[in-house]
C-alpha cells in the first residue's frame, strides 16, 4: 500500500528509488574482502588485554603492576591513575542530551569501585597476546568485596546496598537526601487513571520480568590505535559514530581532538552495542606509553561476562481499562528499568512507547532506572520497546479476551491517528497505523484459519511503535573529472546505507547507481554526524545528500549555462545532461562539462540534516505457534510483520531489516537471557550457553511494507530498524496465551518457564 508523496516534487517518476538493487558492497562482503578493525595488522604491533574485576561490588584498595611491568615483552600498563578523572555528569555531544561520558570513562576503566563481574581495572600492552595474558595474572589488586546486589527487585528494597554514594533519585519531591539505587523517577500522566479504572466495564493486568540479554553481534569489540611522535593518535574501530568515538578518548585522555582521527572500519553488527567506548581510550593510552600500534581484540567471554553493555532487564506491571464499547479509558504502567553498574536508563522512551498506539484519556505511566551490580547497559534497537510491549500488548490482549472482543478490532477502535494526542501531550505526526491494521485485517496471515496440529496452537497479535530521532548528518559530493558524483557520508554503514544513498544520489543526478561512489568519511575528511543509531541514518543522510546533491548541481549549472553561453535559469538537467531551450537545444554532459573546466576548481556539494520533523516507526505482528504441552517447546509456524516505512527506499534492504530484528527479538522472546548468580557473575558467557536462534529456529518472516510518507522530508523516509523489535516477544506471549490458554509473565519464555506455567507453577 502506498501513501501520497509528501511533496510535488516527489510527485515525478522515481526510477532508482524503491528499487531491489543488490548491496553495492555485497561482492566484498561475500569474497572476505572487507575489512574489519581485526584484519589491521601494522608493523610493529603490540597487542593489548584487560584485566577484569571478578568482583560484581567491590572497593579498589591499591593496584600494583610492578610484577606485570617487569615480565619480558610487556611494553606498557595503565590503570585508572593513566586516565583523566572524569567528573560525575559531564556529557559530550550527542543529539539534543548528550552522553554521559563520566559512565563511559567508568565502564572503560574503574576508578575506586567496581560495580560489576568483568568491569576493567588495568590494561596491558605486551609484544603478543600471550605475554600480555601472563602479565594480566602479575597484577595484583587489593579489593575490599562488598554485598552485591544483582536483583532488580532487590535492589530497590529500602535496605538494599547502595552501589553509588553520589546518585541521589532524580524527579522526586522533595530531593532526597541520601543515596539510592532508584536513580531517577519519571512520571508521564493525563487524566484520573484511578477512576476510570475503578468504573470500567473490565480491566487487563500484566506483571512481567525480563531478563538482561545481549545484542548479539557477531563481532566483538575491536580497536587498533597508533600514535605518532607528534602525538597524533590515529584510531580504528568497530563503532557505530567515528565523532562520538572520538569526543569520548579526546575527554577520557585529556587530549585535543585535533591530535585523534577516528576511521570507522566495517562493523560486524552492533544494534545499540557499539555508541560507547569499550577499550578505545586505553589502546591509545598503552600506544602512546610505548610508542607502537596497539590492537585490543575482545574475546566472546568478555563481551558477555562484563566488556559490553547488554540490553536493559525489566520489571513492569500494567493495568489497561475499557468501557462496554471496547474504548479505552485507562493505561497505567510501573517500569523499573535495570540500568547495570551505572546510572543513566532513561525510561522515558519506552515509556511513550508502551502507550503511544492507542487513544487513551487517562495515562499514569511511572518509571524508574535502577542500577544492579551487572554490567552497565546499552540500547538495542528499540531500547526499552520490546521490554514494555511484553507488558501493555499481554495486557490488551486479556482486556479484549474480557471484553469478548477480537483482538483486531479492538485495536482498530482504539488506534492513534494524525493529529491523536502522543503521551506527552503533543498531537501525532502524520501516521498510518489504521491503514497498517486493515491490511492485517485483509492478509492471509489473519483470515486464513489456524489449522490444527499434534499440539495445541494460537495466533497472537501485537503492534509497537519507536519514537526514533533525527540528530545530525553531513555529507558530500564532489564531482570526479568524467561527471560522476563521488559520495562521503558522515554516518557509519551499519545496515547497507551506502547502497540505499547511492540510490538517493543516482536519482537526484539521474544517473545509475553504478555512477555513483559512496564512502564513510573518518572524523576529520567530512562534517560532524551523530553516531548510527535510533532508526535515523536513512532519513537524515537523504536529505543531507538531496541538499549537497541540489547544491553540486548549481554549481555545475552555473558552469554549463557559461559554456552553453545562455543564463543558468534557461537550461534543463536531466540523466546528467544539460540542455539549453532554445531552438538549437545546445547541450552538454557532465562528463564534457567536467573535462571543459576541471581546471577552474573542484566542484563540491555539502550538505547537513538536523532537527528533521519526526517520523515515527510503528508496525503490527501476527504470530502462530505450537506449544508442546510435555516439553513446553514453543514452535513458530508462521510469522508476518506490517510496516510503515514512509518511503521504502530498497524494499529488501528494507525487508532485510525487519527479518533481522524480528530475528532478535524472538531470540529474546524465547530463548536469550543472562543467567547470573548471586554473586554477579555469568554463568552463560558463552555463545553454547547463552542461546542465540539458528536458521533451524527461525521460521520464514513474511514483510508487508506500507508506505505512508513523512511530510517535509525527502522522499518522506522513516526509520526502518528499530520497532520491528518491538512487538515480537508480545505477539509470541499472546499466541501461547490463546494455544494453552496459560500467560507466561517471564521473558525469554524459555521452555522451562512455559512448562512450569502450564503445570501451575510446579514442574514434576
Amino acid at each position: 500500500m502506498t501513501g501520497q508523496p509528501s511533496t510535488a516534487e516527489e510527485q515525478k517518476e522515481l526510477k532508482i528509488i524503491g528499487k531491489r538493487l543488490p548491496r553495492v558492497d555485497a561482492r566484498e562482503r561475500v569474497t572476505g574482502k572487507a575489512l574489519y578493525a581485526a584484519d589491521l595488522n601494522l608493523p610493529g604491533m603490540a597487542h593489548a588485554k584487560l584485566l577484569r574485576s571478578p568482583h560484581a561490588h567491590a572497593r579498589i584498595r591499591r593496584i600494583d603492576t610492578s610484577r606485570a611491568e617487569a615480565l619480558k615483552g610487556v611494553l606498557a600498563v595503565v590503570t585508572a591513575a593513566d586516565f583523566v578523572d572524569v567528573p560525575f555528569g559531564a556529557t559530550v555531544t550527542m543529539g539534543d542530551a548528550g552522553f554521559d561520558v563520566w559512565v563511559v570513562a567508568q565502564a572503560n576503566m574503574a576508578r575506586e569501585k567496581v560495580f560489576w563481574v568483568g568491569q576493567p581495572v588495568a590494561g596491558v600492552a605486551a609484544v603478543d597476546e600471550h605475554v600480555a595474558e601472563e602479565a594480566l595474572k602479575l597484577i595484583e589488586v587489593d579489593y575490599e568485596p562488598l554485598p552485591p546486589v544483582v536483583d532488580l527487585a532487590k535492589a530497590i528494597e529500602p535496605d538494599a546496598p547502595v552501589l553509588h554514594s553520589n546518585v541521589f533519585t532524580k524527579g522526586v519531591e522533595p530531593a532526597p537526601r541520601t543515596p539510592s539505587n532508584i536513580c531517577s523517577h519519571t512520571l508521564i500522566a493525563r487524566g484520573d487513571t484511578e477512576a476510570a479504572i475503578r468504573e470500567a466495564a473490565a480491566v487487563g493486568e500484566a506483571h512481567v520480568r525480563v531478563d538482561t540479554a545481549h545484542q548479539g553481534y557477531l563481532e566483538p569489540q575491536v580497536v587498533v590505535a597508533q600514535v605518532d611522535p607528534n602525538g597524533f593518535a590515529t584510531v580504528w574501530a568497530s563503532t557505530q559514530g567515528q565523532f562520538t568515538c572520538e569526543l569520548m578518548i579526546a575527554r577520557i585522555l585529556g587530549i585535543p581532538q585535533s591530535k585523534i582521527r577516528v576511521v570507522p572500519m566495517e562493523v560486524g553488527g552492533a544494534f545499540g552495542g557499539k555508541i560507547a567506548l569499550h577499550g578505545e581510550a586505553v589502546a591509545v593510552r598503552l600506544s602512546e606509553k610505548c610508542g607502537r600500534p596497539m590492537k585490543l581484540v575482545l574475546t566472546r567471554e568478555e563481551v558477555l561476562q562484563g566488556g559490553s553493555g547488554p540490553a536493559a532487564g525489566a520489571m513492569i506491571d500494567v493495568r489497561v481499562a475499557a468501557d462496554s464499547n471496547g474504548k479505552l479509558t485507562a493505561i497505567e504502567g510501573t517500569y523499573y528499568m535495570d540500568a547495570g553498574g551505572l546510572p543513566g536508563m532513561s525510561p522515558s522512551l519506552l515509556m511513550q512507547a508502551s502507550a503511544a498506539l492507542y487513544q487513551c484519556p487517562n495515562l499514569k505511566l511511572e518509571g524508574y532506572d535502577v542500577v544492579t551490580n551487572k554490567p552497565r547497559t546499552e540500547a538495542y534497537r528499540g531500547p526499552g520497546g520490546i521490554q514494555a510491549a511484553f507488558a501493555v500488548e499481554q495486557a490488551m490482549d486479556i482486556l479484549c479476551q474480557r471484553l469478548s472482543m477480537d483482538p483486531l478490532e479492538f485495536r482498530k477502535r482504539n488506534a492513534s491517528v494524525t493529529g491523536s494526542l502522543m503521551p506527552i501531550g503533543t498531537p501525532f505526526p502524520t501516521i498510518g497505523l489504521t491503514d497498517i491494521l486493515e491490511a492485517v485485517g485483509r492478509h492471509p496471515c489473519w483470515t486464513e484459519p489456524l489449522q490444527p496440529g499434534k499440539h495445541p496452537r494460537g495466533r497472537g497479535l501485537s503492534i509497537g511503535y519507536w519514537r526514533g530521532t533525527s540528530m545530525t548528518s553531513a555529507a558530500h559530493v564532489t564531482i570526479a573529472g568524467d561527471g560522476r558524483p563521488m559520495v562521503t557520508m558522515g554516518p557509519v554503514d551499519i545496515s547497507g546505507t551506502r547502497t540505499t544513498m547511492a540510490q538517493v544520489v543516482a536519482e537526484e543526478f539521474g544517473l545509475s547507481v553504478d555512477d555513483v561512489l559512496v564512502v564513510t568519511g573518518d572524523s576529520k575528511s567530512v562534517g560532524y554526524s551523530d553516531v548510527a543509531a535510533g532508526s535515523r541514518v536513512a532519513r537524515t543522510t537523504t536529505a543531507a545528500l538531496v541538499e549537497a546533491c541540489a547544491d553540486a548541481l548549481r554549481q555545475l549549472r552555473a558552469r554549463a549555462a557559461e559554456k552553453l553561453q545562455c543564463r543558468p535559469e534557461d537550461l534543463d538537467y536531466a540523466n546528467g545532461v544539460f540542455r539549453a531551450r532554445t531552438s538549437a537545444g545546445a547541450a552538454i554532459s557532465l562528463r564534457e562539462l567536467m573535462q571543459a573546466t576541471l581546471g577552474e576548481g573542484a566542484i563540491v556539494g555539502r550538505g547537513v540534516s538536523t532537527r528533521l520533523p519526526l517520523g515515527v516507526e510503528i508496525g503490527a505482528h501476527v504470530c502462530d505457534v505450537e506449544v508442546d504441552p510435555g516439553t513446553g517447546q514453543v514452535t513458530i509456524l508462521r510469522y508476518t510483520a506490517f510496516q510503515d516505512v514512509g518511503r521504502a527506499l530498497n524494499p529488501t534492504a528494507i525487508e532485510g531489516q525487519i527479518q533481522g530484528s524480528v530475528a532478535q527479538g524472538l531470540g529474546w522472546a524465547l530463548t536469550e537471557g543472562f543467567d547470573y548468580g548471586p554473586d554477579g557473575r555469568l554463568r552463560n558467557a558463552s555463545l553454547l550457553d547463552y542461546r542465540i536462534p539458528t536458521a533451524l529456529d527461525v521460521p520464514p518472516i513474511e514483510c508487508v511494507i506500507l508506505e505512508t510518507p513523512v511530510p517535509n522530508v525527502p522522499y518522506g523516509v522513516r526509520g526502518v530498524g528499530e520497532v520491528p523489535i518491538v512487538p515480537v516477544a508480545a505477539a509470541v506471549a499472546n499466541a501461547i496465551a490463546r494455544a494453552t490458554g496459560v500467560r507466561i509473565w517471564q521473558m525469554p519464555m524459555t521452555p522451562e518457564r512455559v512448562l512450569r506455567a502450564l503445570k501451575g507453577g510446579k514442574l514434576c
